[in-house]
């Protein structure tokens, strides 16, 4: 993970000089989400649910890309005694577009529970794809993302195996050049040695402000 990190920072670094010569685009964005957590182990099923708030800025120039994002809320149970949680979610990614409806990314994503003063922290280092298509032009566009996670680590809980996410949505420019709306349904599910899974869904609303 120490290694990755280093890889991470690196690449950043060459990137710089290469975005410093073209003009920079940023563009920031809120939303909110309906969070559903789904943990299954050999004999115990947990479900809960709720409310869940985030942000992300995007910077990027010609070729190049790096995100930001933040999110947190509280989910409770839908079935059974499940203690209330608290989560908390981060990442951040480098990327470069390969095309101009596809980009590659790469970079660490942090969660952490907290629940009855118990917190655990669940870290992932994730390689992603994003494709975009223009539905009407600079006014509507579908977008999809698969990422997966080859290495991980879990506090307290048996090793980590694998994960994997998809999310796909439709962004449309609202009136007078406004920002724009997106709505986004995302799921991953994470893999722990001896059979447990942990998946998240969320179906999101949100919007975005470009920033010259």
């Amino acid at each position: 993970m120490k290694r990755a990190a280093l890889i991470t920072a690196l690449a950043a670094l060459l990137a710089a000089p290469a975005m410093a010569q073209r003009p920079l685009q940023l563009s920031a964005g809120l939303e909110g989400a309906f969070t559903r957590a789904h943990s299954r182990a050999t004999g115990a099923t947990e479900l809960l649910s709720g409310a869940t708030f985030g942000g992300e800025a995007n910077l990027a120039g010609k070729r190049w890309r790096v995100r930001l994002g933040y999110g947190e809320g509280r989910l409770t149970a839908d079935t059974g005694t499940a203690a209330a949680r608290s989560v908390t979610e981060g990442r951040a990614q480098l990327g470069i577009a390969a095309t101009t409806w596809l980009t590659l990314w790469a970079g660490p994503r942090a969660r952490s529970y907290k629940s009855s003063g118990v917190r655990q922290r669940w870290w992932f280092w994730e390689i992603a794809t994003e494709a975009r298509g223009a539905l009407f032009a600079d006014r509507a566009f579908a977008f999809g993302g698969l990422a997966v996670a080859p290495a991980g680590t879990v506090d307290a809980l048996p090793a980590f195996s694998r994960e994997m996410g998809v999310a796909a949505g439709l962004a449309v420019r609202l009136p007078f050049d406004g920002p724009w709306a997106r709505l986004v349904y995302r799921v991953d599910q994470t893999r722990l040695a001896g059979g447990r899974r942990e998946t998240v869904e969320a179906i999101a609303l949100g919007v975005t402000m470009e920033l010259r």
